[in-house]
């Protein structure tokens, strides 16, 4: 088998990430920080892996921080709803103090675990979640048949610019992790999945994690 590369990133930061609210499929804008994480997590990758290829969720906060990575590497980005963030229903751009004081019960129920209260809210559960962005990965990787351009579906190397949690999901479902053990993917952070690759145990035919939620490329940036 050959070595394939998938390379998890999330978008940049964005105006909600700052105010602290929940944005799921809506968009607020990346802040002057988050355009130049942008230019950073897009400089590090090209340099280090010139004939990748670049897709991407198709909602704006993710298209705006693939686009230095695609004019760095001269490609096109492939855009597609599929690597989309959860969807959170009504619950969009909702801070946690009008969670609390709007939908209190709800809230309370959700942060207990109970996956439930998302469809109720009309988003998506936990469950349709990691379905959707494990699938996601798995055909990015190879495992499953899936209809991305012919670039994609022959690449060594892929990027793929998401959300945090469509990587948080993807990773519990495609590796079997245990969500109560993974801490928080952050903005304009790399992770680092390796299928074919030579390591430490024998191989499988599973997917290897190498890295998780690495920013080091973002040293030196200042928070606005």
């Amino acid at each position: 088998m050959s070595v394939r590369r998938l390379l998890l990133v999330r978008h940049g930061e964005t105006v909600w990430n700052v105010a602290r609210r929940i944005q799921g499929q809506s968009c607020s804008g990346l802040t002057d920080r988050g355009r130049v994480q942008a230019d950073r997590v897009g400089e590090a990758l090209a340099s280090r892996w010139p004939d990748a290829v670049v897709v991407a969720s198709d909602l704006p906060r993710c298209r705006d921080t693939a686009a230095p990575l695609g004019a760095g590497l001269e490609r096109t980005v492939h855009h597609d709803p599929v690597l989309r963030e959860r969807a959170f229903g009504r619950w969009e751009g909702w801070s946690r103090d009008e969670l609390v004081g709007r939908d209190g019960d709800r809230y309370r129920r959700w942060r207990a675990g109970d996956e439930s209260v998302l469809a109720e809210v009309g988003g998506e559960t936990d469950t349709v979640l990691q379905g959707r962005a494990g699938g996601a990965f798995r055909s990015l990787l190879g495992l499953d048949a899936a209809s991305w351009p012919a670039d994609v579906a022959e690449a060594g190397t892929i990027v793929a610019v998401t959300h945090g949690g469509t990587i948080f999901h993807g990773l519990v479902a495609l590796l079997g992790l245990d969500p109560r053990r993974l801490g928080a993917i952050d903005n304009a952070s790399v992770t680092e999945l390796l299928l074919g690759a030579p390591g430490p145990a024998p191989d499988d035919g599973s997917p290897r994690l190498v890295r998780l939620n690495e920013t080091a490329h973002l040293a030196g940036i200042i928070a606005d």
